[in-house]
Formats: C-alpha cells, structure tokens, sequence
C-alpha cells in the first residue's frame, strides 16, 4: 500500500451513489459548505463521549465517566462551531440535539448498557482499516470501526448511531432499524473488520434515540451478512467505482470540464434525511460548476482527505492500529 494508491472510503462512494454532481463538488472541486448540518455535529459528538465511556467504564467511577464524556462532547460540539452554552433561541431551534439531552441520554446509556461494558473485552476503539477491492488495481476500501469488542466468545464491531426517528411508544421507527439491514456502510465494515480480527462476523449498530422527553431508548441492532452477501456487496461496489473513474476520466479527457452525461444531477436527491442537499444553491444557478474559477460564496475549498479524517497514515506508516 502506497500513499499514491486509490482510497476509498464509505463517503465518497455514498456521495456518488446519491447524486455524481454531489461527488463532483465535493471529491473533484473539492467544495463544502461552510458549517456542518446539526444531525452530523450531534452524532460525531455522541461517538465522541462513547469513546469515553467505552474506553473508562471499567476504571472511573459513574460520575467521572459522565463528567468526561461529557468534556469530550463538548469539545467536539464546540470544534465544529457551536456554543456549549445555548441561547434560548439556539435551544428551541437546536432540540432535541442538544448538549442536555447527551447527558440525559449518557445517564440512561450507561445503565442499559451496562452488562455489556462490564462484560466484554475492547479491543479496539476508532480503529481504520484499508482493505483491498479484488478487482481493482491498487483501490483499497478505508474506514474506521468505532469500536472492535470480544464478548461471550465472539469479536463484534459496534457501529454508534443517533437518531431522531421515533414512535410513539418509545422506541424507534421500524424503516429506521431495518435499514441497517441492507446498509452499506455495514457491508463494507463487515468485510473489512473481519480481514483485520479473523473470526468476526457480527456488526452491532448501537442506535441512539434523541428526543426531548424519551432518553432511555437504546438499540443494538445486530448484523451478520453471509459470504455471499459480502461477496455481492464486494462486485457492487467495484461497479461504483468504476463508473466513478470512467467519469473523471472523461472530465480530465476534456480538459477539467463537465461535458454531457458526466457527472450526471440526480435531482431526486436534493432533499434527505439530513435535509436539503449543501449544493442545491449551486446546483439551482449554475448548469456547468467546473467553469468557475473559486468556489461560490458560502463555500471552500477543503480536500476529502482519509489519512487525517480515518487515520490510515497509521496504517501506511506501521502503527498499531488496535
């Protein structure tokens, strides 16, 4: 593995599966928007605090545990621009993904998951992985586990998501849990944690409710996908990729400019589950983006890159990545 080889991770091959034009700007123009949605600021806050309760539940008492998770929430949360300290405009726009809900959830958190963590063993915690695409020439597939555990016997990787998708009887919506069935970002983490700790073959999405009044619903969703599955999910994702290539081929072929059928809008995608697309004001006024030469206004230039975002340079360089 060579720092020159193709690395790809889960959100870039996402970005283009969604829409081509999105990857463009984001992975080849190498725009984004200035600011990151709240969902995605709560939820890398969250894995933030888990890595403290993960790593320190066997050695701090409960309220240390709290206390430093919640330090570690709140320097993510205020690394990505917010103010710890809302305002009651901020509180009402905000919840329920706000910093006092965490830490209702944390107490709850905590408690139910408590044999678990008095139980297991970790061995790892945000660990990256690059493994290789059979089919294609010095491509390797990266992400980081955010945590590799042994427990009763078998090695299982757990996935922390949060989540605001919620029913009336307290628990989640069932599309949500489903989902992560045929997710993925689970298929490639599955097929990769399992080169790096042999014998594993489970994925556990640990799903976390935030809502406004409900802070104790926690979910493990547990998944284990046939060879089969993987080996599907392998062929898939190299067809991706290909086409992804062929795309940047024809970009550069053309000399750094978007020709038809490249790069292709998918406009049934401007609005998701985070909201509306950061590049539909781009995507409103200007039909060729590769002719501008900046970034509009609202947007910079701020290169993808997985060596400082997954830590893979660990793995380039040797390092222990367990």
């Amino acid at each position: 593995m060579e720092h020159t080889d193709n690395f790809l991770d889960n959100t870039k091959i996402s970005a283009y599966k969604d829409c081509p034009r999105k990857y463009f700007l984001r992975h080849v123009l190498s725009w984004r928007g200035t600011g990151t949605a709240l969902p995605l600021v709560f939820g890398s806050s969250w894995h933030a605090a888990m890595d403290v309760v993960w790593t320190h539940f066997k050695n701090l008492p409960q309220p240390e545990l709290i206390q430093g998770a919640m330090a570690a929430f709140a320097a993510k949360w205020e690394e990505e621009g917010l103010s710890y300290n809302l305002d009651a405009q901020q509180l009402e726009a905000f919840t329920p993904r706000i910093p006092q809900v965490a830490e209702e959830m944390l107490h709850s958190y905590i408690e139910t998951r408590f044999s678990i963590l008095q139980g297991c063993t970790l061995l790892s915690v945000e660990g990256p992985f690059a493994v290789p695409l059979p089919d294609l020439s010095k491509s390797w597939y990266v992400g980081r586990l955010d945590k590799v555990i042994e427990y009763q016997g078998q090695k299982i990787i757990i996935e922390h998501k949060t989540t605001t998708e919620y029913k009336k009887d307290g628990g989640f919506k069932s599309a949500y849990l489903e989902g992560w069935y045929s997710d993925s970002q689970v298929k490639g983490y599955q097929y990769g944690g399992a080169l790096y700790y042999p014998g594993l073959q489970q994925v556990w999405v640990d799903a976390a409710l935030v809502h406004k009044t409900v802070h104790d619903a926690f979910r493990f969703v547990p998944i284990a996908h046939s060879f089969p599955m993987l080996k599907e999910w392998i062929e898939d994702t190299e067809a991706w990729i290909k086409q992804m290539q062929q795309d940047e081929h024809k970009f550069r072929a053309a000399g750094d400019r978007l020709t038809a059928g490249v790069f292709r809008k998918n406009e049934n995608s401007c609005f998701g589950k985070f909201g509306q697309c950061p590049y539909l004001d781009i995507c409103r006024t200007t039909p060729d983006p590769s002719i501008l030469t900046e970034p509009p206004e609202g947007y910079i230039v701020e290169r993808w890159s997985p060596f400082e975002t997954l830590g893979i340079e660990k793995i380039l360089t040797g390092e222990q990545t367990t």
